[in-house]
């Protein structure tokens, strides 16, 4: 069985660090973006098994529009995404949509218990 691969988009370094030393000790391939365009860009490279979307980067809905644009590419639409995001405390939380609205998996907010995190992605690649 070949390894799982998991694409992080997220504009915060310290935070995709943490998860990536999370993810690759449990024996996961990691990779990040910094932004969604560049996130989109490495899925159509390689496509993920699963990507971890943040929602507010440099725009506070990057998140939300690019897992849009992903939802509308036949090409990538089949890759699971699991959004992360504290967006829920911060002054645009009202300009969240709900998961109604969104083509994801799940949503975790963080701060991210690495146990959480874990199960969810286990739960996700699972089904």
């Amino acid at each position: 069985m070949s390894q799982k691969r998991i694409l992080i988009v997220d504009d915060d370094a310290d935070l995709v660090l943490a998860i990536r030393l999370v993810l690759e000790s449990v024996g996961y391939v990691v990779e990040s973006a910094p932004n969604g365009a560049e996130g989109i860009a490495r899925m159509r490279a390689n496509l993920p098994s699963m990507v971890l979307m943040d929602v507010m980067m440099a725009n506070p809905l990057d998140g939300f529009y690019t897992t849009q644009e992903i939802s509308d590419d036949p090409q990538l639409r089949s890759v699971p995404i699991l959004m992360m995001s504290s967006i829920t405390t911060t002054q645009y939380a009202s300009s969240f949509p709900t998961d109604q609205y969104l083509q994801i998996m799940d949503f975790i907010p963080k701060p991210i218990d690495p146990p959480v995190l874990l199960a969810r992605i286990k739960g996700i690649l699972k089904g």
